[in-house]
């Protein structure tokens, strides 16, 4: 299928077309918020700061990223007036871009403690279906759409990857299924007759008018991919076939069973308790906040000097 070129008077104002794709519609103010949370990472991340802490350091570094701001979120989902907030939607719309493609989204399962990433996991599932399933009732007696009861024009879109960011954390051992609250958040479009597929990759590509592109275009594609972490990443020959896209097997009585299952306000109270270890030597996990007489000490540990880094 041969590459189709997205004229800019195509893209709506607001909004950046990733992949030249234009159901890949995603805000500028979600980039903006994306920004700031990569920022906050690299400041996190010994490597970038010319340091060895301890293996794990950068993992718990970006659980309190990720802890920081879901219950930031959260506070916003909860309240009456700012769940319907515009400003709300572009925070969770950031967050599913950061966690769809980021260092601080890969690497903090990996941490040895399964209560903190198990909590960070449930966290963003239940602000997700939390938030929509409170716009959907707020649209009520209507049905819940991009113009209603928020001008929200990539509402679906964002909906459909939000669910499949969830599902990169199968067999992981996860108590909640996120298979099922995929297909939760999904009925919930679809009973609002909105697209309930499942999307197949999290990003689309520039030919795609669905997930099924041509084997060629996947090949060409791979490095550029939005969604796909470098670490998760597989070669043309390696690739599954794609399968075609499904109606949701959830029903409404599913919808309900995973809304009390991932109650917002269970997850961020289980968040706030989850804590991992007391930051390291009472330093903040932003290294470029550490003094330099701490920089120093830290280097001198492992026999560098601040000349080496």
């Amino acid at each position: 299928m041969p590459t189709v070129e997205v004229d800019d008077s195509e893209i709506p104002e607001g909004f950046i077309c990733v992949n030249s794709h234009l159901t890949e519609l995603w805000s500028k103010v979600a980039f903006e918020h994306v920004e700031r949370l990569q920022t906050e990472e690299e400041k996190r991340n010994p490597d970038a700061q010319g340091l060895y802490v301890y293996n794990d350091y950068f993992g718990y570094a970006c659980c309190d990223l990720l802890k920081k701001e879901m219950l930031a979120i959260g506070k916003l989902v909860s309240n009456k007036t700012e769940k319907l907030s515009l400003a709300t939607f572009h925070r969770l719309e950031a967050l599913t871009l950061y966690m769809a493609n980021s260092n601080g989204a890969s690497v903090f399962p990996t941490i040895d403690d399964p209560e903190l990433a198990e909590a960070i996991y449930e966290a963003y599932g239940a602000l997700w279906l939390t938030y929509i399933l409170s716009l959907e009732a707020a649209a009520k007696p209507q049905k819940l759409g991009p113009a209603h009861p928020l001008a929200i024009r990539n509402l679906e879109n964002v909906v459909r990857t939000s669910a499949k960011v969830i599902t990169q954390y199968s067999g992981l051992g996860f108590d909640k299924n996120p298979k099922d609250l995929q297909d939760a958040m999904l009925r919930v479009l679809e009973r609002n007759d909105m697209d309930g597929t499942v999307k197949e990759k999290l990003f689309y590509g520039k030919s795609a008018d669905s997930d099924e592109e041509s084997d060629e275009d996947s090949d060409n594609e791979s490095d550029n991919e939005a969604g796909e972490s470098t670490s998760k990443r597989k070669s043309s020959a390696d690739a599954r076939p794609a399968k075609k896209p499904r109606k949701t097997s959830a029903d409404d009585a599913d919808v309900r069973a995973e809304a009390k299952a991932w109650k917002a306000s269970a997850a961020m109270k289980a968040l706030r308790e989850a804590h991992g270890p007391v930051e390291h030597g009472g330093r903040p996990w932003d290294i470029t906040k550490w003094s330099p007489a701490a920089l120093a000490a830290e280097r001198a540990r492992f026999g560098g000097d601040d000349d080496d880094f």
